[in-house]
């Protein structure tokens, strides 16, 4: 056997003095609190599915999963902040479909690139837009509404979370289908353009179910059509757009995980694992679906190929969209 050498006892210390790599930095990944940046405003559907999936990864990684809001820009402002955070794993995005997809084509000048700034870590949810209008609002149906907004045009106006959001993505597709113009009126988040239509100050708008399915029942807001393809069991009774007379008018919020593009592979494995689990859990599907969202499996992989899907059919339609 070779005897241990001078210059190989020197050498040992050294090879134990090497960082740990590969699975040893997902083992110890993380110590401490993760955040997780919403896009738009508290009280959205972005904000609830955030804090419903934050719950539920916590319990995962053994760590607090801290939601943190940093609205403005369509969703530019909180995307350029992960995109530049420091790629540790430890501040991550709620990335929507519309930031992704949509906000490359509408504004001039991006902040960040989702594709090579960021690196999908898992799906989190879909939840399908209801179209809703102040009850004052000419016309008891989808399609008697949208005869009126033809008719009447400046006194037709449709709130959004944004130009670029999902609800104004409904809004373009919209008016795509039927040729009716109504004017954008854009805020900081869908439940403030919720509110403003409640308000009177805005005659219609779009946006899922959880936000506007009380104001439904209450009868301070009516439900014209979902925008997806079955009905939802929240809110049984609202026709599909299909029903209502409108076929191909779905669409909804979608949302997933992001970090910065050059977190470490195990660190985002580690992440993708945690909040893969925490999405597939029975009682968070449940929670969701309760609030008529619905769960999406899916890793990095399938986020990135959702997002291209996107692109690819939002982007003619949104062509000539500006954030202003």
């Amino acid at each position: 056997m070779m005897g241990v050498t001078r210059r190989s006892m020197l050498a040992a210390p050294l090879l134990l003095a090497l960082p740990a790599r590969g699975p040893a930095l997902a083992q110890d990944f993380p110590a401490r609190a993760v955040r997780l940046v919403v896009p738009f405003g508290a009280g959205g559907i972005t904000d609830i599915v955030a804090r419903i999936v934050a719950e539920r990864a916590a319990a995962e990684l053994g760590q607090p999963v801290v939601v943190e809001n940093r609205a403005g820009a369509g969703g530019n402002i909180a995307g350029e902040f992960v995109a530049r955070a420091p790629a540790d794993g430890y501040t991550l995005l709620m990335l929507t479909g519309a930031m992704a997809a949509v906000n490359p084509v509408i504004y001039p000048r991006m902040p960040f690139d989702p594709v090579k700034d960021l690196a999908p870590v898992a799906l989190a949810a879909s939840t399908p837009h209801v179209l809703v209008a102040h009850p004052v609002v000419p016309g008891a149906t989808l399609a008697a509404v949208i005869a009126e907004a033809k008719r009447e045009k400046e006194r037709f106006s449709f709130g959004t979370a944004g130009a670029g959001s999902s609800p104004h993505q409904t809004r373009i597709l919209l008016s795509h289908l039927t040729g009716a113009e109504l004017l954008d009126v854009h805020f900081r988040s869908g439940a403030a353009s919720v509110q403003a239509v409640l308000a009177g100050q805005v005659s219609m708008t779009a946006e899922a179910t959880p936000v506007i399915a009380g104001h439904v029942r209450a009868g301070t807001l009516r439900a014209l059509a979902v925008c997806a393809p079955q009905r939802i069991s929240l809110l049984p009774e609202v026709p599909t757009a299909a029903e209502a007379g409108l076929a191909g008018l779905e669409n909804g919020s979608i949302s997933g995980i992001a970090a910065p593009a050059a977190t470490p592979a195990p660190v985002l494995a580690r992440l993708s694992q945690a909040f893969g689990a925490a999405v597939a859990a029975p009682e968070l599907r449940e929670r969701l679906l309760a609030q008529g969202t619905v769960a999406l499996a899916g890793d990095g992989a399938a986020f990135r190929t959702l997002i291209a899907a996107e692109a690819a059919k939002w982007a003619p339609l949104m062509q000539g969209i500006t954030p202003g």
